[in-house]
């Protein structure tokens, strides 16, 4: 083989090792973060409702729960239908009630300072106190920061119950979060929420933590799916419109799975998620 024949075979084979290495370069970067921002996105909002509902329900009286003894009108649901007469005679059907968000009158929002506005309905079947008892939960023109919250319904069930705390298993149908004109979040999930009423242990700020799965579409139409630990459940303090603690595993369409990590307890829009031995800085919102 002459010499010229030999150079140009050795920058032919010089090209093909660059190239290989480039393309294994390109295959390791994942950096894909709109899937983890958009599900914490959906998954701060829920774990505000369904708490928040139950809360003011335990304050209405003939629910059958441990609320305020001295609740407002603020701090309850009103009646729309239906009675509490469970497995009594006189018992028509179960009782629907309306938690008006947008009542400026009331300082129900919550403190963690989110501008809310719409209507929350909820049907309850027993007593909440009841394992089993249910709340079936529609929401109509829910707005939070501007965002719109839609879904069929959430379906929350009593675990167990007591002046400390409540424990549910919490279903959400075909749920979505509107954002401006051109995107939208779609979100289902199956979960274990336990709402701590004066914190754990008492003192602290009352909080919520949460685990379980879920799954959803990100606002370009990309899969993915989700479960979180009870180890390591995600939790939220009601004074904070982040999640502030815990860790969930998020798996992106076409992409690897990537531990998500709340952080410590710190109340800010700050969060990271490793994959592939790389730890990504993203924002919660």
């Amino acid at each position: 083989m002459g010499i010229c024949n030999k150079i140009a075979l050795f920058l032919i084979s010089s090209v093909f090792v660059l190239l290989s290495c480039h393309k294994k370069e390109t295959l390791q970067v994942d950096n894909e973060s709109q899937s983890v921002v958009d599900n914490a996105i959906a998954d701060q909002e829920f774990m505000w409702i369904v708490p928040t509902v139950q809360q003011h329900a335990a304050n209405t009286k003939g629910t059958g729960a441990q609320g305020k003894s001295f609740a407002t009108s603020c701090d309850t649901l009103q009646t729309l239908s239906g009675d509490t007469l469970w497995g009594m005679s006189g018992h028509i059907k179960d009782p629907i009630y309306q938690l008006n968000i947008s009542n400026s009158a009331c300082s129900l929002t919550s403190a963690d300072n989110k501008l809310r506005t719409g209507l929350v309905t909820v049907k309850l079947t027993n007593r909440l106190k009841n394992p089993g008892a249910t709340m079936i939960i529609k929401l109509l023109n829910y707005k939070a920061d501007n965002l719109e919250y839609y879904c069929d319904s959430m379906i929350v069930t009593t675990v167990a119950s007591n002046t400390l705390f409540t424990t549910y298993n919490i279903k959400i149908i075909n749920s979505a979060v509107k954002i401006g004109s051109s995107f939208t979040i779609k979100y289902s999930l199956d979960r274990t929420i336990t709402n701590y009423y004066n914190g754990n242990p008492l003192g602290t700020n009352a909080y919520v933590s949460i685990y379980g799965s879920s799954s959803g579409t990100n606002r370009h139409g990309k899969l993915y799916t989700t479960n979180v630990s009870s180890g390591t459940p995600l939790i939220k303090h009601k004074n904070c419109r982040y999640i502030d603690t815990g860790l969930l595993e998020l798996s992106p369409q076409g992409f690897k799975p990537r531990i998500v990590d709340y952080g410590r307890g710190e109340c800010d829009e700050e969060a990271t998620f490793l994959v592939n031995n790389n730890t990504i800085a993203f924002k919660l919102k």
